[in-house]
């Protein structure tokens, strides 16, 4: 009768501390939540031109960048002909067919995003740039 007793109190034992102590570990270990309010960026639109099998085809293409930091959002806005250029770079150097498609969309915002980035990595404050998104896509 003592054992079963001694083995009960050592498996409440370990139920209470697996169920407090372990529980109140991992919760501690999940991220914050980021509840700041999305600001959001209006890149004006940036047309650029391709040939493709001998025809002069245009895209026009216009994008949102999505952030929650207000000096981001300023500092984004200050140089949105900088922007502009990076953007028509990217676009000159993809496949005009690739841009086309859904995946090639997907990859083009990625490399919108990385390059944008590095160009204000030496900013002096903390740049947030959650995600490009496209707002407009215009192919003649």
């Amino acid at each position: 009768m003592g054992i079963v007793t001694a083995l009960l109190i050592c498996g409440a034992g370990g139920a209470y501390y697996y169920f407090e102590i372990m529980s109140a570990d991992q919760e501690e270990k999940k991220p914050p939540v980021d509840d700041r309010a999305f600001i959001y960026v209006e890149v004006p639109p940036v047309v650029a031109n391709f040939s493709v099998k001998g025809k002069m085809r245009y895209l026009q293409i216009t994008l949102s960048l999505q952030t929650r930091d207000t000096a981001s959002s300023e500092l984004l806005k200050d140089n949105l002909p900088l922007i502009q250029s990076e953007l028509l770079l990217i676009m000159q150097a993809s496949d005009f067919d690739d841009l086309n498609t859904r995946d090639g969309k997907k990859r083009f915002l990625t490399l919108v995003e990385n390059d944008i980035s590095a160009l204000f990595d030496q900013s002096p404050k903390p740049f947030e740039l959650e995600r490009a998104m496209l707002t407009g896509f215009v192919v003649q």
